[in-house]
This record gives C-alpha cells, structure tokens and sequence, in this order.
C-alpha cells in the first residue's frame, strides 16, 4: 500500500486489525465518518481516505447508505501481509497455506524454465543450485541464495505474471519469515543434498517433468521445517503465558490471604 499520512494510516490500521482479528464481520457497518473521526481524533477527510484504502484493499465496500464489511476471501493479495502481522509469530496455518502455494509456483517456473531456457540458463541455474549445498553458507546467504534461485527461474521461464505471484509472495511472506528471531529454514544437510542433486541432475537433462516435482518436493522439506518452527514457538508462548496467568493469580491470592490475616 501507498505511504499514507499518519491520520489516515491511524484509521486504516484500527479498522484493518478489527477486521482481520473477527472483532468486525463480514455484512457489518462501519460507524458514520463523524463517529470514526472522533474515536480516532483525526478529521472527517483523513477518515474518508482511510475508507478509500480499506476499499482499495478489499476489506470494506463502500455503499451510498454508508460502509460494511466485505468477505475476506475476496480481499487482495495485499491483506496476506497484514494477517502474517496481527501478532509477533505468524499464524502456522495461514503459513503452511502460504507456503503450499509457493511450492506450486515454483514447480511450474522450474517446469518453463527448463522447458524454455537456452543452454547458457541451464548452465546458470546448476551453478546457483550448487551455491544453495555450500556447508559454509550462513543462514542469511542460504535464504538470498534460495531467493535468487527462485527470481532465476521465474525470470527465464519468461512468464510475467508469475513474476508478480513470485514478487508478491517474496513481500507479503518471505521478508515477515526472514525477520523472526532465531527461526532458520535451513533443511537437514543430508536432505539439502539429495534434493538439490537429484534437481540438478533432472535440469540438465531437461526432464522438465521430474524438475517440476523435485522442485515441489524441495519446497515442501522447507515447508514442514518453517511450520514445525512456528508451532512449537506458538507452543512455547502459550506455555509461557499460562505459567505468567498462573504466577500472577497466586500472588493475588497471596496478597487477599495477607491483607485477610491482618
């Protein structure tokens, strides 16, 4: 979405983040523009522009009777972005789905690339999939050297839409997974290797055909990997704050006893 004024951005996301968190439902009305305005604190024109993006975005229609809540299964691709950052972790599901999805495009790029590439292509890619099994690449050097393999493939199977599926896939959700903490998605070395190898071996025959489900498959070792991640950090989290809730209700409980014997 485009820079907007903070007003405007203040508007957006307050209504955004209800939308997208349940607290407003498909059908529902928006309050009137004077309402927002002053539960905002922000004036009537930042909030009409604000409503113009959330249009924009597909959250909300904008009627003559005033503005409601549209489906969310018919918002833009824009809207995945901001649903991976509703909370610090990524939701695993919705990653999962994200990266089931990524694994079909980049089956069908290395299918049309191999397909469609001239020698010299084919010669590139091995070499980048070559870079991707180095055992002293850093985690960092390991996700880029995936990203470029992929912008590789996209670019030679000469298809520009699925450089803007690549493109959008690589904001929306690669740049939100690269930013956790501690979170690699790196896949064990044996399995690297013998993906990788059998990959190579497919794009320099030019099986399209086995290129095409290898790549499927390699992109779904790293899916398992980043899902697992994601749930057993949801697990730590929960766990962490259950034995917060706890803690804080037994010093409660302690305090009432100690002001009781008093």
């Amino acid at each position: 979405m485009l820079s907007l004024p903070t007003a405007v951005e203040r508007v957006v996301r307050d209504l955004r983040d209800d939308i997208l968190r349940g607290r407003l439902r498909t059908g529902d009305r928006l309050p009137s523009e004077r309402d927002l305005a002053e539960s905002a604190g922000v004036n009537r024109g930042a909030v009409r522009e604000g409503l113009r993006a959330l249009a924009q975005l597909g959250l909300i229609e904008i009627l003559p009777r005033g503005a409601q809540v549209a489906p969310l299964n018919e918002a833009s691709l824009d809207v995945l972005g901001h649903l991976l950052e509703l909370d610090d972790l990524p939701d695993a599901e919705l990653a999962d789905q994200v990266l089931e999805v990524h694994g079909h495009v980049l089956s069908a790029a290395v299918r049309m690339a191999v397909e469609r590439g001239s020698d010299d292509d084919i010669e590139r890619l091995r070499k980048q999939l070559e870079q991707i099994t180095r055992d002293d690449l850093a985690e960092e050097s390991y996700a880029e050297s995936m990203h470029e393999l992929v912008r590789m493939l996209v670019d030679v199977s000469g298809n520009f839409v699925l450089r803007l599926v690549r493109h959008g896939l690589e904001l929306q959700f690669w740049d939100r997974i690269h930013r956790i903490e501690g979170l690699s998605v790196r896949i064990p070395r044996e399995i690297l290797h013998d993906l990788v190898g059998q990959l190579d071996q497919a794009v320099a025959a030019r099986d399209a055909l086995t290129a095409s489900d290898l790549a499927l498959r390699f992109l779904r070792a790293h899916r398992d990997r980043i899902v697992d991640l994601l749930q057993e950090e949801h697990a730590k989290q929960a766990r962490a704050a259950l034995q917060e809730g706890l803690a804080t209700s037994l010093l409660q409980h302690l305090r009432v006893l100690e002001e009781g014997g008093e």
